[in-house]
């Protein structure tokens, strides 16, 4: 804080002491009251949702293929799983196993199906497409999951019909291919349907499928429910906690009882407010005022004026600046043939706002109307 903001925060205190410290006091305490009570009390029971009743249904799409051809790498009849990359004269064919499994507490009627998608796409866009079902199951199931398995013949495939397509499309266009195992279920309270879905790539001498493949879905059944709200008891109430609202409550009543204790501590500090005050009046308004030597005669009419304040507006209004005679304790403005004059310790006692009240001038301070027009020296003098 600079020292002008200190000196006025001061002033301030020092003024309204007796009316800042019991309005704060009032504030703080009622404040405080406030966030204690809406601690300590029951907190409103809050609408929540909650799950009554939830169900999941997950489909699985895998492979398996066992080894028939001629090839140093496997043993004949060997059974491979889910392998990253199948050798096509090993494994001409893949098996294709679609797995769903249902709630064991209920009744699920599950459509599911293994289907082959061919396409042909041109700069993303698809400009054929062929879906064939290699496999459909439909049945309730009640405990267990339902299991879907087909054989796709990948030489076949190769040689006929992607061969087919490859050549009629020539460079035209890019073909794909995947497989998905869908599954559509209903329990009469929920249905749904789950994809799970892996690409096929065929090469010269092997085939690439990404299994094991999941998908599932969940559904859930929720009601509103009033649920208290917040935790056990605890330090802070009921709610186990302080909500947002009452802590920033009590918090700014305990602020404002700290400031009234700093602004009586502040205002009773300043024993002599009126000797303060002008000090604060110089302080503040040292811009407008400059040393000079006032004359104690001359041929100004001499003006009193109640404040120090009130003769730094007479200043800036007439577009002079106050003349500080130290030796004198006078300050003075001089207008024309008026000298509006200000004396330390003049002022008598100060209103609530800090201004004295006018009471009669001595003789010194009365209009001067009859003195001598000073000499050459004191004009001089009271000009600079």
């Amino acid at each position: 804080m600079s020292n002008d903001l200190r000196l006025r925060a001061k002033y301030l205190c020092g003024m309204y002491w007796h009316r800042l410290v019991p309005a704060l006091l009032l504030v703080g305490v009622l404040a405080v009251a406030t966030a204690a009570v809406g601690v300590a009390s029951e907190p409103e029971p809050q609408q929540v949702a909650v799950e009554t009743d939830s169900m999941t249904v997950k489909t699985t799409l895998s492979t398996e293929a066992t080894v028939t051809g001629n090839t140093s790498l496997y043993n004949r009849s060997e059974t491979l799983s889910d392998m990253p990359v199948y050798l096509r004269t090993a494994t001409p064919a893949v098996e294709l196993i679609a797995v769903t499994s249902t709630p064991t507490d209920r009744s699920v009627l599950v459509t599911q199906q293994i289907v082959l998608d061919l396409s042909a796409t041109r700069n993303g866009e698809v400009f054929w497409r062929d879906s064939q079902t290699l496999a459909i199951d439909s049945r309730e199931v009640v405990d267990g999951p339902m299991r879907t398995t087909v054989t796709l013949d990948i030489q076949q495939l190769a040689r006929d019909q992607l061969a087919d397509v490859t050549a009629e499309a020539g460079d035209i266009g890019t073909i794909e291919a995947q497989v998905s195992a869908i599954a559509v279920y209903d329990t009469g309270e929920y249905s749904g349907r789950t994809t799970a879905v892996t690409p096929l790539t065929i090469t010269d001498r092997a085939y690439e499928l990404q299994t094991p493949q999941q998908d599932q879905r969940t559904n859930v059944t929720t009601v509103q429910q009033a649920v208290a709200g917040g935790g056990t008891s605890g330090l802070f109430g009921p709610r186990g906690r302080v909500s947002p609202r009452d802590l920033g409550t009590g918090l700014g009543g305990l602020s404002a009882i700290g400031l009234a204790g700093a602004v009586l501590y502040t205002g009773r500090r300043i024993d002599d407010f009126d000797a303060f005050r002008r000090q604060y009046e110089r302080v503040r308004y040292v811009e407008w005022i400059s040393r000079g030597t006032i004359p104690t005669t001359g041929k100004y009419a001499r003006v009193p004026v109640e404040a120090l304040v009130d003769l730094v507006d007479i200043a800036i209004d007439s577009e002079k600046r106050v003349i500080h005679d130290t030796s004198k304790g006078i300050y003075a403005v001089v207008d024309g043939n008026l000298m509006y004059e200000y004396r330390d310790g003049d002022d008598g006692n100060t209103d609530e706002f800090g201004f004295a009240s006018f009471t009669r001038s001595t003789a010194s301070q009365s209009f001067d109307l009859d003195a001598e027009p000073l000499g050459h020296d004191s004009d001089q003098s009271t000009e600079q």
